[in-house]
């Protein structure tokens, strides 16, 4: 896996894109945990309403808010992580040794395997998860 640094001008459109969001879904919610269970329940409207290839923004939308609240709970940070060096926005654990790609992975979970919190709590607790990767 390639991973590198993404640039200032990536990470202010992603944070955007997340405030954004926020706004949309979780609009007074600020505990990060409160919204990675609002999360959830966006995850559910979305399996409802057709899926990942249709609503591919809000498929985004939903691995950067994600993402960004694994980044506030554990100092997780946002990288590009890929086979082949494009862009590809992923966070990447403290330590450096793991990474999930966060579009790829909520894409998966719209279609319907498993949830956000099971996610997370791999992410948080160090254990294997099969959207988690090893770097």
């Amino acid at each position: 896996m390639h991973v590198a640094a993404l640039s200032e001008k990536h990470l202010g459109e992603l944070h955007l894109a997340t405030e954004r969001a926020l706004q949309q879904w979780a609009k007074d919610i600020f505990a990060p945990t409160e919204i990675l269970a609002a999360m959830e329940r966006v995850l559910l409207f979305l399996r409802q309403n057709g899926g990942a290839a249709k609503q591919a923004r809000q498929v985004a939308s939903l691995a950067f808010i994600v993402g960004e609240q694994l980044v506030q709970l554990d100092g997780w940070k946002w990288m590009s992580v890929s086979e082949d060096g494009s862009l590809n926005p992923a966070i990447v654990s403290a330590d450096g040794k793991r990474a999930v790609l966060m579009v790829d992975a909520m894409t998966v979970l719209v279609t319907g395997k498993g949830s956000v919190g099971a996610l997370v709590r791999a992410c948080r607790e160090n254990s294997s998860h099969e959207l988690v990767v090893t770097l």
